[in-house]
């Protein structure tokens, strides 16, 4: 904890120098589990989240970010572990379940990539099945900047998408996970544009 502690720490100087953040909305976050959706920009997005809660916030985040001794050991003490995206990842998926099962925050760009929305791309199905299958709620995050030096970015954050409407756990619906994943970009896409 002492080194997440401190790589946050260096991270918000870092982040509050090189960059204007402005956060709106960190209210919406619940207390218990939930599923963090945004829009994918740069590479400091999950860190842009991180730097702003006391709490563990848990990305999921490509494999290829793990490559080498010092990136797998950074992206570790921040919390995230490895997705193999195009796959279907059952480890990643059960790492998922098993940090919402703790209570924690679980972070996913369900585009995939990076400015997929930008080149007409849907979101992935993956962050609204893990919501159906734990029964957590989903709080949409729209993302707007280009991180370049001493640029402006705003983080907005919605509130939480509930699930009530939805079957949940073991008996959720295919359809439903298609019909989750449409809200989910729909409202992630309006909060990005929303000024």
């Amino acid at each position: 904890m002492f080194v997440l502690g401190f790589c946050k720490f260096v991270l918000n100087i870092y982040c509050h120098i090189v960059y204007k953040i402005k956060l709106i909305g960190k209210e919406n976050v619940p207390e218990g589990p939930a599923i963090l959706c945004a829009n994918h920009v740069n590479f400091f997005d999950s860190i842009s989240l991180i730097i702003f809660f006391k709490r563990l916030i848990r990305p999921m985040a490509k494999e290829e970010l793990f490559k080498g001794k010092f990136m797998n050991w950074f992206m570790r003490q921040l919390g995230a572990f490895p997705v193999k995206r195009g796959k279907g990842d059952v480890e990643a998926i059960e790492t998922a379940m098993d940090v919402l099962k703790n209570g924690e925050l679980l972070l996913i760009f369900p585009e995939g990539t990076r400015n997929a929305l930008e080149e007409g791309k849907k979101f992935k199905k993956g962050a609204a099945l893990i919501a159906l299958m734990a029964n957590v709620p989903v709080v949409p995050i729209g993302i707007k900047g280009n991180y370049k030096l001493f640029s402006k970015i705003r983080i907005n954050i919605g509130k939480p998408i509930t699930l009530e409407k939805y079957k949940t756990g073991k008996d959720y619906n295919p359809r439903e996970v298609v019909e989750l994943t449409n809200v989910i970009q729909n409202e992630v896409v309006r909060l990005r544009d929303e000024e």
